[in-house]
């Protein structure tokens, strides 16, 4: 997520926005944040504010002390609370209860006002967001055919789309124009699915690695296989995000 200040006006709100990026998992309470700027002696009586997304659709009403339910789409309801004691400080963040993979890539806005007899009474944008929802990609295999001399690395049931590179020989990082990369995603759930294939080279003392990312989790699976050797060797997920901040990192679309 990349918070930025920006400079307000008055004892209002902000004149301009910047767009934030919120990060989170399918099925994790998320919070979308907002602060307004308010004069320091304002009562919840005397705000109003509201979120919205980008297809208008209201996502949590405020007005006059009130939380104007009638007002939120059936898509919303019981899914975003506010936090009430903190109104009148101007946090107008609200949290959204179990986000799903339709959530994806939806924009938010808050806007907001206050009825105040020495301010012209005028909504507002003050905050927008983008919301990025994945589901961790769990296990990965790998598997090698040693007469063939191929590998093929799988995971199943993550989003977003992943990244997946592969290394020989614990250092040679693979062409891309080398891998054979599949990527299918569910009609119904949007869940991806990936398998990948390589041909492995000659060399001495023969290993091959596939590294599989998430993106939006920054969390990578690592599988690694010596030839000759016994099974695969699994690593649990980890921030190994470096690794495939790599140029040949190949992106699937």
């Amino acid at each position: 997520m990349f918070i930025t200040s920006v400079a307000c006006f008055l004892l209002l709100v902000c004149d301009a926005t910047e767009v934030l990026y919120v990060n989170t998992t399918a099925g994790v309470s998320t919070v979308l944040p907002c602060i307004m700027m308010l004069p320091a002696t304002t009562d919840s009586k005397h705000l109003r504010f509201y979120w919205q997304d980008d297809r208008t659709y209201v996502l949590y009403s405020f007005n006059k002390g009130k939380e104007m339910h009638e007002h939120v789409h059936e898509l919303y309801r019981d899914r975003i609370a506010a936090f009430s004691q903190d109104l009148t400080e101007g946090n107008i963040s609200v949290k959204l209860e179990n986000p799903t993979v339709e959530d994806d890539q939806r924009v938010f806005q808050a806007f907001g006002a206050v009825f105040d007899s020495r301010f012209p009474f005028e909504l507002r944008q003050i905050c927008q967001m983008t919301l990025h929802v994945a589901v961790p990609y769990k296990n990965i295999s790998l598997t090698v055919n040693e007469e063939t001399m191929t590998a093929v690395c799988a995971t199943q049931r993550g989003f977003p789309k992943p990244l997946v590179k592969w290394t020989l020989h614990s250092q040679h990082l693979l062409d891309p124009q080398d891998v054979n990369t599949t990527v299918m995603q569910d009609p119904q759930e949007h869940l991806y699915s990936l398998t990948s294939t390589i041909v492995i080279p000659g060399g001495p003392d023969p290993s091959v690695t596939c590294f599989v990312h998430n993106p939006t989790l920054n969390v990578t699976l690592i599988a690694t296989r010596i030839l000759n050797n016994g099974e695969a060797e699994t690593s649990c997920p980890s921030l190994a995000g470096a690794l495939m901040v790599a140029a040949a990192a190949v992106l699937i679309y």
